[in-house]
C-alpha cells in the first residue's frame, strides 16, 4: 500500500485534488460519449481546462516542497501527463491518483494530524472544495429546475455556470436569475453559503497578516523566560557558594577551639 504514495501526498489539498479528480471523469465521460451541443460542450472543456491548471498548480506546489524533486517527477509524472488540457482522454488515468489519496484518507490519524499541522492550507482546502461543491451542484441542480420553465433565461449549461459564480460571489449582475420557486430557494441558499465562504477567506487572510506579530510575541516570551532561568541559575551558584563560605567559616572556628 505504501508504495503507491508518498509522504508528499498528505497535504489537506488532497481533499480538493480528490474532488476535481470525480468532477474532471465526469466531464471527459460526457464529452467523449454523449452528444451534446456546441456550446454545452465548449462550457464544459473550459471548466476542465480550470481544473487541469489546479492540478498543475498543486503539482507544482508539491514539487516545489518535495526534498527530491526529480523523484517526486518520477513517482507523479501519470498524475502531470493526466493534467494536460485540451486532450481529454488523458483524465483517465486519474483513477490512478483518486485510488491513490482514498489509501491515504484510509490512513485517517496521519491525515488529522497534517490538518492541524497546515491549519492554513486546511482552512484554503476547504473553501476551494466548498467553492467546486457549490458551484457545480449549483449550476447543474439550477440547470434542471430552470430549463423548461416559462419565461426563463437560464437554458444551458453556459448559462446556469455565470448564474452560479455571479450569485455565489453575491454580486448579482440580475441578467440570469430564476423564475420558478423551487430555483428561488436554491438561489437563497446559495447566496447564504457565499457569504459564509467570503467570510472564512477575510478570516483566513486575517490569520495570514497577523501571524508574524504571534511570532514575534512568542518569540520574545522564549527569550524573556530564557533571561529568568539564567538569572536563577546565576542566584543558585551565588547561594551554593555563600554556603560553602559558611561552611569553610564553621570548620575553621571549630580548627581553632
Amino acid at each position: 500500500m505504501k508504495s503507491l504514495y508518498s509522504e508528499t501526498d498528505f497535504k489537506p489539498m488532497s481533499l480538493m485534488s480528490l474532488l476535481l479528480s470525480f468532477i474532471s471523469l465526469v466531464i471527459v465521460f460526457y464529452l467523449l460519449f454523449t452528444p451534446l451541443s456546441a456550446e454545452t460542450r465548449h462550457t464544459l472543456v473550459a471548466i476542465d481546462t480550470i481544473i487541469c491548471c489546479l492540478f498543475l498548480f498543486q503539482l507544482s506546489i508539491d514539487c516545489y516542497r518535495s526534498n527530491n524533486r526529480l523523484h517526486y517527477l518520477k513517482s507523479h509524472w501519470i498524475d502531470i501527463a493526466a493534467s494536460i488540457p485540451a486532450i481529454e482522454v488523458l483524465r483517465f488515468a486519474r483513477l490512478l491518483h483518486i485510488i491513490r489519496i482514498i489509501l491515504i484518507f484510509r490512513n485517517g490519524e496521519y491525515f488529522l494530524k497534517q490538518i492541524k499541522k497546515n491549519r492554513k492550507e486546511a482552512t484554503l482546502a476547504t473553501i476551494f472544495t466548498l467553492l467546486i461543491i457549490l458551484v457545480s451542484t449549483g449550476s447543474s441542480m439550477m440547470l434542471m429546475l430552470e430549463r423548461h420553465a416559462i419565461d426563463s433565461n437560464i437554458t444551458n449549461a453556459a448559462d446556469a455556470l455565470w448564474w452560479s459564480l455571479v450569485t455565489i460571489s453575491t454580486v448579482g449582475y440580475g441578467d440570469h436569475y430564476p423564475v420558478t420557486f423551487a430555483g428561488k430557494i436554491l438561489a437563497s441558499g446559495m447566496i447564504i453559503c457565499g457569504v459564509g465562504i467570503f467570510g472564512m477567506v477575510s478570516g483566513l487572510i486575517t490569520s495570514i497578516v497577523t501571524s508574524p506579530h504571534k511570532h514575534d510575541h512568542n518569540n520574545h516570551d522564549t527569550k524573556h523566560l530564557a533571561e529568568l532561568i539564567e538569572q536563577q541559575k546565576k542566584m543558585m551558584d551565588k547561594i551554593d557558594q555563600l554556603e560553602q563560605l559558611l561552611q569553610q567559616n564553621a570548620d575553621h572556628k571549630k580548627g581553632t577551639q
